[in-house]
């Protein structure tokens, strides 16, 4: 009985992982944002006000401070992406070893006699990946708190705190 549940279970989610991240890929702009966030319908989620000021790179959130992207010193800027580039070729190959290991995973998953036990262990190799994705991502957080000011650090710090208390990245 056991079986026949993860093998449902398995084919209810493995479509869903597949289709999940399609439906989220993000085309991130210069100011950090995902195109998808500011093209998305005022209906699902975003007023007309939020979407246009989302769109021209302010925050709601950003009440009293200036959002800490319109305040990088020249030398900052070329430091911000200095260590977002260094972030992406840190985790590139870790998002590709992901979508390598999700394929195999619905394959052990489809197969006529699946092995749920080959099946636990593609499922933890894969969140070992996305912890290591994490500890970078959290890494480079710190590193980016490290050369922003004291003023800087508040709209950055809100920003990061909104998007994990909303669920986001």
């Amino acid at each position: 009985m056991k079986l026949r549940q993860l093998l449902f279970l398995g084919m209810v989610l493995v479509p869903l992982a597949f289709t999940w991240p399609a439906m989220a890929e993000e085309n991130v702009g210069k100011d950090g944002h995902s195109a998808a966030q500011g093209s998305q319908d005022p209906g699902k989620g975003h007023s007309k006000e939020k979407k246009m000021q989302h769109q021209g790179g302010g925050h709601k959130m950003h009440l009293f401070t200036e959002d800490w992207h319109n305040t990088l010193t020249d030398a900052q800027k070329i430091e911000v992406d200095t260590m977002h580039l260094h972030l992406m070729k840190e985790t590139a190959p870790i998002k590709a070893e992901i979508k390598r290991k999700k394929i195999e995973l619905a394959v052990l998953a489809t197969e006529d006699r699946a092995d749920a036990k080959a099946i636990k262990e593609k499922i933890d190799e894969i969140l070992s990946l996305k912890g290591q994705k994490m500890q970078k991502r959290f890494a480079h957080i710190v590193e980016m708190r490290g050369i922003l000011s004291a003023e800087q650090r508040l709209s950055y710090d809100m920003l990061i705190v909104g998007r994990a208390a909303q669920g986001k990245k």
